[in-house]
């Protein structure tokens, strides 16, 4: 069942999918939604080629955050961009971490993860239906408890600098909960669209801490795109699935 609704509208979808725990359930979801271009975090790079031939995406860029350590092995992880149409151009900015993309990720506390992940915007160009859709994704630093730390301030100044002027669609996993001081600055810079029914984007179920209401997944864009239909979906993986509708503005018409 495909979410095209034709003409010029894309099909997007966001996913923190956990590394390899929920790949079956992000499987199906993806199967079932069939978005035109899937943006996850969380993913291991091993399984970004596998995923996207099972869910029918020939075009895929991948980029390294660290190394996960696992009893077997330390894997890759980071951020990726599928989609169904082929990429006019894909560009990775990194604005925060201390990490190169190698590095074993040190879970120790707050402070050494961020010295050891890399953060980066990935961000393509996807020309659909004679329009061309700039789409990117991101994995914002992590504090615990939903604390704003300097380091996250920080990124989040960068964040905004390097993608001054630019126009997009920026979903992702902002480990920032709505409401707050990092994802208040993001939606004063750039249009929140999820809807503000939705309290959490953690899955109740699926996500070890169980029920916490924070809205840290999120959809943003410039004001030239028209971003309809947010909806989060559970059941996928720790935190929420996100679908969207997306199209371009005419000239002179102004934000809902």
């Amino acid at each position: 069942m495909s979410m095209s609704l034709g003409g010029r509208s894309l099909a997007l979808a966001c996913i923190n999918i956990e590394r390899s725990k929920h790949l079956s359930r992000v499987t199906t979801f993806l199967c079932e939604h069939a978005p035109d271009v899937a943006c996850l975090q969380e993913v291991v790079a091993d399984d970004v080629e596998p995923l996207s031939d099972q869910v029918g995406y020939p075009h895929r860029f991948f980029i390294p955050m660290c190394r996960f350590p696992e009893p077997s092995d330390a894997r890759p992880i980071g951020i990726a961009i599928l989609s169904r149409h082929a990429f006019a151009s894909s560009e990775e900015i990194g604005y925060a971490g201390g990490g190169s993309g190698r590095d074993v990720l040190d879970r120790s506390s707050e402070e050494t993860r961020f010295r050891t992940n890399r953060y980066s915007v990935g961000l393509v160009v996807v020309p659909f239906h004679g329009v061309s859709f700039t789409i990117a994704t991101t994995h914002f630093p992590w504090s615990d408890h939903a604390r704003t730390l300097d380091f996250q301030r920080t990124a989040c100044d960068r964040l905004l600098e390097v993608l001054n002027g630019r126009s997009f669609v920026l979903c992702g996993d902002f480990n920032a909960p709505r409401g707050k001081e990092i994802f208040s600055r993001l939606a004063a810079r750039w249009i929140d669209h999820v809807p503000l029914t939705y309290t959490t984007s953690l899955d109740p179920i699926l996500h070890r801490a169980g029920f916490l209401q924070l809205m840290v997944d999120g959809v943003f864009s410039t004001p030239d795109y028209d971003v309809s239909s947010a909806t989060l979906h559970q059941g996928v993986s720790d935190h929420c699935a996100i679908t969207a509708q997306v199209g371009k503005r005419t000239t002179g018409e102004m934000p809902r």
